[in-house]
């Protein structure tokens, strides 16, 4: 997923409309609205476009075929710009609409930051479906809830997953001192370091990237593993300076890596390199192999965003039908609660007290020249086959 900053209630509550199907058009007594603040204009338009097409795609499933009378479910969407107090602007206006019980936003981490007062003030349920950067729920806010597994855990995840159990592997987790990096870089030598293995932080400037310096820094721990925590077009030079200098060590990297323009312009030089993604392959999810093919017959291409969005929604729609939850309060009440957490299409959700994923996930790929070749899940279950 980008950094700038990227089936009901229960399993069985997700099975019951879909095996209905029955297509409700009836009279309604209510609607509920979902709130969507993301940059609907700007540079990351297009992203803020695709989770909203998400949360519109959920919606309209939940409607066609809900079994319950009373009720439908809206979407409301605001521009927020990327600008965190057109942000705050947004939640005041939302918060003035009665029907609106819960938002999906924002797309990067500063603007959610200096957004989350205005959603705590009005008892919103915020559910974030792209920030992985760990700072957003670091702040103790209790109604926030992130959907992608944040930088730390994925690191952790990373390092538990690709390091043998037994003690030996030289690491080093090459990052920049840009806004993505550093935590998965330090979650991963966390784990590493806790599992035995020697492992070091190399920290370059993101500004003033020097390729030759930073890889004699890198093979100065005489390294057997190298873990590439940021963005390609950051580290890649890096890595070519890297097999100029003899290094024959295994790569891995990090989600930053996860998008079609690692293919186009680095599959070569990182053939059979191991990348973590917080993306899910969907269809190889048999439990929603339906909605999956609804999904994609309504957005066409379904990304990370709108797959995101998807699951947003989801969870706040599937939190009001467990509850019959009708206003903000109610609902948010029923995600902290969260008895038996809720499934949505890109995995199974029950929240921690700071609102990150209790189960989080990573997903593991290969790059090949044909693109990304699914590995296996850094935690295995029966979600993914």
């Amino acid at each position: 997923m980008r950094r700038r900053a990227f089936i009901a209630a229960g399993a069985a509550a997700a099975l019951a409309p879909r095996i209905a199907r029955a297509q409700f058009t009836g009279p309604v007594l209510q609607q509920l609205t979902i709130g969507v603040s993301v940059p609907l204009s700007g540079p990351l338009a297009s992203f803020g476009k695709n989770v909203v097409q998400g949360v519109q795609a959920a919606v309209n499933e939940t409607n066609r075929f809900t079994v319950s009378l009373r009720q439908s479910f809206g979407v409301r969407s605001f521009d927020d710009q990327d600008n965190g107090q057109i942000a705050v602007t947004n939640a005041q206006i939302a918060q003035a609409d009665p029907s609106i019980i819960g938002m999906v936003g924002n797309l990067t981490a500063p603007v959610t930051l200096t957004a989350l007062p205005a959603y705590a003030n009005a008892n919103f349920a915020i559910v974030v479906p792209t920030v992985t950067a760990d700072v957003i729920t670091s702040r103790g806010y209790r109604n926030i809830f992130r959907l992608p597994t944040k930088d730390s855990t994925e690191g952790q995840l990373m390092a538990r997953t690709l390091l043998p159990q037994h003690a030996g592997v030289s690491a080093v987790a090459l990052t920049t001192n840009g806004a993505y990096g550093p935590d998965v870089a330090q979650g991963f030598v966390q784990y590493a370091k806790s599992s035995h293995h020697d492992a070091a932080v190399v920290t370059i400037d993101a500004n003033h990237i020097d390729p030759a310096a930073a890889s004699k820094e890198c093979l100065a721990f005489k390294p057997t593993h190298i873990f590439l925590a940021g963005k390609p077009s950051d580290l890649v030079p890096v890595v070519e300076a890297l097999r100029l200098e003899g290094y024959t060590g295994a790569f891995s990297a990090s989600d930053g890596f996860y998008n079609q323009s690692t293919i186009q312009n680095y599959a070569k030089l990182l053939d059979g390199v191991t990348v973590a993604s917080v993306m899910p392959p969907l269809d190889r999810i048999p439990s929603i192999f339906q909605l999956l093919r609804d999904f994609q017959g309504e957005v066409g291409s379904v990304n990370a965003f709108s797959a995101y969005g998807y699951a947003a929604a989801q969870l706040l729609i599937f939190a009001s039908q467990r509850s019959n939850a009708t206003t903000r309060f109610t609902l948010l009440n029923t995600i902290q609660e969260q008895p038996s957490g809720f499934s949505t299409i890109v995995g199974q959700y029950s929240f921690n007290f700071n609102g990150d994923a209790i189960l989080a996930n990573i997903y593991l790929y290969t790059i090949g020249k044909d693109g990304f070749t699914f590995d296996r899940a850094a935690i295995p279950s029966g979600f993914v086959v």
